[in-house]
């Protein structure tokens, strides 16, 4: 009887066995927690970046229509959404100083507030078509309501949360009306109403650089842009932030009688 001699691993092949194992094994762990951060950074990011959008899409909707009035085509002049201190778009610093902007200043406030006739009735309602958006401790606001003759002031009506503050903080948000415009319908007029140099310039006919004199007449047309910017960091992990910045035409000019 021949006897055969077995071959097997010794304990050096095993270790290094298991050393192989163990790096194959680290390997696939480290690629798999890469995929998941990365998955859960981009939902995160997904997630506060849906929630910025939707709320930019409320507010520039709505601000939009400010100054819509439904008789608007007979006498816009008279238009009672587009009251000066009361019904009339308006940029604010903030809800502490409550502090107004003019229409084409390149400067940045944390609220802003106008009318339009919701329910197309042709008057302002008392209290009900007063409305306005605002930055206060962290979180985006909305003007619900209103008081007739104080429209105009940011702390005035009642406001309810926009956004979520269980969730993400604000961070930004701020109204730039320097995009608007103001044309003197009455230029050119063949006089130089600046008089700086005997001419009719083509400059006369921005009203918000030569404001006509109140009692002259004249009609002016403002075309208001205003520049929204959003920005919000999420609560659960402060390293997920967005900011989205959005210009939003006034459809409905503010014509006025000077």
């Amino acid at each position: 009887m021949t006897f055969h001699k077995q071959a097997g691993i010794t304990l050096v092949d095993l270790l290094l066995s298991m050393l192989l194992g163990i790096v194959v094994l680290s390997g696939v762990i480290s690629i798999y927690v890469a995929v998941v951060k990365s998955s859960s950074d981009t939902l995160k990011s997904s997630k506060l970046n849906t929630q910025l959008m939707t709320i930019m899409s409320v507010m520039s909707n709505d601000i939009r229509r400010a100054g819509y009035w439904n008789d608007f085509i007979s006498e816009p002049q008279t238009n009672p959404f587009s009251q000066l201190d009361d019904t009339a778009l308006e940029v604010i610093n903030s809800p502490a100083s409550n502090t107004g902007y003019a229409d084409n200043t390149d400067v940045n406030g944390e609220c802003i507030v106008y009318a339009y006739d919701e329910n197309e009735n042709g008057v302002v309602d008392a209290d009900s078509e007063y409305f306005g958006f605002r930055l206060l401790d962290g979180v985006v606001q909305m003007r619900a309501s209103g008081t007739v003759t104080d429209g105009d002031n940011c702390n005035n009506g009642v406001w309810m949360d926009l956004s979520d503050s269980d969730l993400y903080t604000i961070t930004r948000l701020t109204f730039n009306p320097k995009n608007s415009a103001c044309v003197d319908s009455s230029e050119p007029n063949g006089i130089d109403d600046d008089g700086a140099n005997g001419i009719d310039d083509a400059g006369e006919a921005d009203c918000y650089s030569l404001v006509p004199a109140v009692g002259s007449g004249e009609i002016t047309v403002e075309t208001r842009d205003i520049e929204v910017s959003l920005a919000g960091v999420l609560k659960s992990d402060n390293s997920v932030s967005m900011q989205i910045t959005q210009s939003v035409r006034i459809r409905n000019d503010l014509i006025r009688v000077r």
